[in-house]
């Protein structure tokens, strides 16, 4: 009975890894950080308060808490385990708090806000349940 009982757990933990990395699993497409657009860019003008800049690229998600004079906006798609697009740019302020310029770029090909929102995927929608006639 022992075997029997060794065998099985072998098999079920065989059954199980092998089920991470079947081929055929579905693999979420995974968006992090911001998004930001040559239109949010364009936007940006040298004398402006960070309350401005935080209203036209909305929070950054890198900000050191030591180092005020620059916000770091990233973002990342990936896409079944491999990176498809890619940017970082870092805004700066000088010792006043006020905007001065940008650095970094966003993707050659056109990358539009709604382009980016696009790419995730969409719910899928719940099968209709037959309704119970009394």
């Amino acid at each position: 009975m022992n075997t029997r009982a060794s065998i099985l757990t072998v098999l079920l933990g065989f059954a199980t890894l092998t089920g991470c990395v079947f081929p055929g699993v579905y693999k979420l497409n995974v968006q992090q950080g911001n998004i930001v657009t040559a239109d949010m860019l364009s936007q940006l003008k040298p004398g402006m308060t960070q309350r401005q800049v935080t209203y036209v690229m909305g929070n950054p998600v890198l900000q050191n808490p030591f180092e005020q004079k620059r916000w770091d906006y990233l973002y990342t798609l990936e896409q079944r385990d491999e990176v498809v697009k890619n940017y970082r740019i870092s805004v700066f302020f000088d010792d006043a708090g006020l905007y001065t310029h940008y650095t970094g770029s966003l993707p050659a090909e056109e990358f539009s806000e709604e382009d980016q929102l696009n790419s995730i995927p969409k719910e899928e929608k719940p099968s209709t349940i037959p309704e119970v006639s009394e």
